[in-house]
Formats: structure tokens, sequence, C-alpha cells
């Protein structure tokens, strides 16, 4: 399997964080439409992982859609989960919840060098019922 459908489907949805420093470059780039700053590194986006996954533990993305030019994937994903931990300052609300999202990824020498990845936030706090406070 791809390193991209890799990293949608065993990290993301199965919690293999093992995998990440297989799967990325240690200059990985990763861009997230909730992150302020791009997260630079296998540890920085391990510990993104780590955050989104205590907050919904059984979080799955299941790929509805994949892109490949040269060294571009483009994956068309829908996550749910159970909000289940405290996940962007928002205290369990025990809701099922799911997103739309799509992951821009460079792939060299089958790693993973950079990824932005833009997904439906406005829809999750609505499902959640309450919005983070913006500063």
């Amino acid at each position: 399997m791809d390193p991209v459908h890799l990293l949608v489907r065993a990290v993301w949805s199965a919690g293999d964080l093992a995998l990440i420093d297989e799967l990325v470059t240690d200059d990985y780039v990763h861009s997230d439409v909730l992150l302020p700053d791009s997260l630079e590194g296998p540890a920085a986006f391990r510990e993104w992982v780590e955050t989104v996954r205590e907050g919904t533990p059984d979080m799955t993305k299941t790929v509805r859609e994949t892109y490949v030019d040269d060294d571009t994937a483009i994956v068309v994903y829908t996550a749910s989960g159970t909000h289940e931990g405290d996940i962007f300052g928002i205290a369990p609300t025990g809701r099922s919840i799911e997103v739309d999202g799509v992951v821009v990824s460079r792939v060299t020498n089958g790693r993973l060098v950079e990824s932005t990845d833009v997904w439906d936030a406005f829809g999750l706090f609505a499902q959640l019922g309450t919005f983070p406070e913006v500063r």
C-alpha cells in the first residue's frame, strides 16, 4: 500500500503511530485547517495525531476518492467517530461526528514530504454543539 493510504488507514484510522517514522521524511511538513502554523517533523505530526485520536479514539477515515499525478496525491475522505475526550478545548460530548476532508500530499522516494489537510471544521463544531473560543 502506498504511504498516503497507509497514513489514512493505519495511522489515522487504526492509531498505528509507530508507522509515522516509516511514512514521512525527517523534514516532513503538515498543515491543517485548525493549526495556526505548520507542523515540522515526524514527532510534531505524531503529537497532533495523538491529540486528535485522544478526543475521538474510535475515529476512522474512509477514503472516498484518490487522485495521483507524479509526486502529488489527493485523497478525499470522510472522518467519523465519537467525541469521547477533550479536543480543541471542547470537553467530551459523547456525540457521533462525521466530517469530510481533502488531504493533498507530496511524496518523494516512497515517503511523504508534505501534506495539507483541509476539512469541515465548522461542520465538526456544529455537530458538537459548540465552537472553540477564537483569540
